[in-house]
C-alpha cells in the first residue's frame, strides 16, 4: 500500500512511498526485497532522494530528468517559450520546476513523476534510470498528481493558457490518457478515496497574481 505525504519547502517536495524497492542503478533481482522509504523530490535540481525509514539515511539519488537537455530545448520553441518563462520566473522563483509529485509503483520497480516545467508525466525504471514512457498533458503545465489505491491510474492537474483547465487521468502501465475532467482556475490538489471510487480535487485560483484578491471580483 502506498501512503502519500507531502511537504513543500520552496525547491523541495517530499512524498512517502511504502514498500518501495530501492535498487541501485544497473542492479537487478529476480525477487527483489521491498522496504519502507521516504521519497524526496528536489524540485529545482531535478532529482529524487530515497531515504531509509526510520533512520532517514539517504540510500540513493535518482535523476528524474535524464532528458533535461531535450526538454529545455523544447521549451525554447515558440509554442512553449512563454509558459516556460512564466513558470520559471513566477511560480519557480527563477528556477525550472522539475518535480511536483512522485510515486512508486506497487512492485517498487517504477517511479512516476509529474514535471511542471515540461508539462508532462514520466515513468522511470528504477533499475536502469531510463524513462519508460513520457506523456505530455492536455494543458501547458503539470501540477499535483495522485495514484489510485490499486496503482493503475494517475490523476494529474494541468493548467491551460487558454482558460480551460483540466485534470488528466493516465494509465500507469503505458502513460496513455484514459480520461479528463474539468477544473477551476489553477487546478491543484488531487487525492483518491480509500476505495478508489472517488477523486477529491481542488483548484486554488490565481494566487500568484493580483487577480486573486477578493477586491478584484
Amino acid at each position: 500500500m502506498i501512503r502519500p505525504y507531502r511537504v513543500h519547502l520552496r525547491g523541495l517536495l517530499v512524498a512517502v512511498a511504502a514498500a518501495f524497492l530501492c535498487l541501485p542503478s544497473g542492479a537487478s533481482a529476480a525477487t527483489p526485497p521491498l522496504r519502507d522509504v521516504l521519497l524526496v523530490g528536489n524540485n529545482w535540481e531535478g532529482t529524487a532522494d530515497v531515504l531509509d525509514v526510520p533512520t532517514y539515511e539517504r540510500l540513493r539519488r535518482i535523476n528524474i530528468v535524464p532528458d533535461l537537455a531535450e526538454r529545455q530545448a523544447e521549451n525554447m520553441l515558440p509554442a512553449r517559450a512563454p509558459i516556460a518563462l512564466f513558470v520559471r520566473t513566477q511560480v519557480g522563483e527563477g528556477h525550472d520546476q522539475m518535480v511536483d509529485d512522485l510515486y512508486a509503483s506497487h512492485d517498487g520497480r517504477t517511479l512516476y513523476v509529474s514535471r511542471p516545467s515540461f508539462d508532462d508525466v514520466v515513468a522511470i525504471d528504477l533499475a536502469s534510470g531510463s524513462i519508460v514512457w513520457r506523456t505530455v498533458l492536455t494543458g501547458v503545465r503539470a501540477d499535483h498528481m495522485a495514484i489510485s489505491p490499486d496503482g493503475t491510474r494517475l490523476v494529474v492537474s494541468t493548467a491551460s493558457a487558454a482558460g480551460a483547465n483540466f485534470v488528466d487521468v493516465l494509465e500507469t502501465a503505458t502513460g496513455a490518457i484514459v480520461g479528463t475532467f474539468p477544473s477551476g482556475d489553477t487546478p491543484h490538489e488531487n487525492n483518491f478515496s480509500r476505495d478508489g471510487r472517488l477523486i477529491y480535487h481542488a483548484s486554488i485560483g490565481r494566487i500568484y497574481t493580483a487577480t486573486d484578491d477578493p477586491s478584484m471580483d
